[in-house]
């Protein structure tokens, strides 16, 4: 269903008005956005109370712009998202969530991260789109964007295929990438992004895969990364092994790896670096890792079908947890793992013995949380 401009203001206006009343008496409002890649909208739901409180249109090409990942970025009022099928990543005013700018760059951009304080934003590229024409081989580009502008700043070719998963240090001074069919990762000095012949520091995710990181061996498949909170570890979801990997940023040494269900997907990490979370698309579960202890619990819900995006709360009590194949976005406490609120997109049958309708499905994806 298309929204005329009229009707998208009132809605605007009456998200505005519940977020003042919410606001009230100095209490903090939790929200939430939720990538519907199968619907090309942004769900933006009240942590809170469990509600959906707005539906945002991203539709550049009218065929399926599959926004795929967001970054809210609290300080300066705006959410970024990448629209893998179209090829554009678009800004978004926090206050008001309406479109600000947009900037192309080509075939599927992927995962982002972001430095607040520089306001540089920096976007992977994933796979080819032939539907759309491309030259259909694999990118091996990561782009760095002036999120005031949305101009393209400067672009770097990591030499791999898929680069995907992304992290950028604290202080905006390292880039992290590792590439989805390579099981190699890379250092990435911000200081010298995009320099001609500068050929970033690569590591192996396992000693069992080619020192040449040319080669898509497609042993670890390599989905998402994520830094401890004191940037001295580096996480790596490996969707081909079954496990999480950690390394020594200082260095990039293997330190142990976990395993998980099967084809881990997104990470998150409490602020303490005690707890990781993962969602494991073909198991249909989360699993909750004690870093300390090493002990790990799987947990599931229903319609809980190939999960995707996973984000804890500033204060790590809940637990996002999005079924992009079940249409729900779930609201869970983080320590118990004990379901409290339930959010469902669609009225299809879910039942995985039948047909599903792949084209009425929203396909819940990329979520992030601010605090307000």
């Amino acid at each position: 269903m298309k929204y005329n401009f009229r009707t998208l203001v009132f809605l605007t206006s009456l998200v505005l008005v519940s977020c003042v009343e919410k606001d009230s008496g100095n209490h903090q409002f939790t929200k939430a956005y939720i990538a519907l890649q199968g619907s090309d909208k942004i769900a933006i739901i009240d942590v809170d109370n469990g509600e959906l409180i707005n539906e945002v249109e991203v539709d550049f090409i009218n065929t399926g712009d599959r926004p795929h990942y967001i970054v809210i970025d609290e300080i300066h009022r705006a959410w970024y998202v990448t629209l893998i099928s179209s090829g554009y990543v678009c800004k978004f005013d926090l206050d008001t969530d309406q479109l600000l700018d947009s900037v192309f760059v080509g075939n599927q951009p992927a995962l982002m991260d972001i430095d607040r304080e520089r306001q540089i934003l920096y976007v992977s590229r994933f796979m080819p789109m032939p539907s759309m024409g491309m030259d259909g081989t694999s990118s091996q580009l990561i782009h760095q964007i002036d999120a005031q502008t949305m101009v393209i700043l400067n672009t770097e070719n990591v030499g791999a295929s898929s680069p995907h998963g992304i992290a950028l240090s604290n202080d905006g001074s390292t880039l992290w990438v590792a590439s989805n069919e390579a099981s190699h990762f890379f250092k990435i000095p911000t200081s010298t992004f995009g320099l001609y012949n500068n050929q970033a520091e690569n590591f192996q995710l396992g000693y069992d895969v080619p020192a040449n990181y040319e080669i898509n061996d497609n042993i670890y498949n390599a989905l998402e990364l994520i830094l401890s909170n004191d940037n001295s570890q580096l996480f790596v979801s490996c969707s081909g092994k079954g496990e999480v990997r950690i390394f020594d940023t200082l260095n990039g040494d293997s330190l142990k790896y976990f395993s998980t269900g099967i084809m881990p997907w997104h990470m998150t990490i409490s602020r303490d670096d005690r707890y990781l979370y993962t969602t494991n698309r073909m198991s249909n579960n989360v699993v909750q890792i004690d870093l300390l202890s090493g002990d790990a619990k799987a947990f599931t819900m229903e319609n809980l079908i190939m999960p995707h995006g996973i984000a804890l709360t500033a204060d790590d009590s809940k637990l996002l947890v999005g079924s992009s194949m079940g249409d729900t976005v779930y609201i869970v406490d983080a320590q118990s793992m004990i379901l409290l609120h339930s959010i469902y997109f669609s009225d299809i049958n879910m039942d995985m013995d039948e047909d599903m309708n792949m084209n009425s499905m929203h396909m819940p994806t990329g979520l992030a949380i601010v605090q307000e």
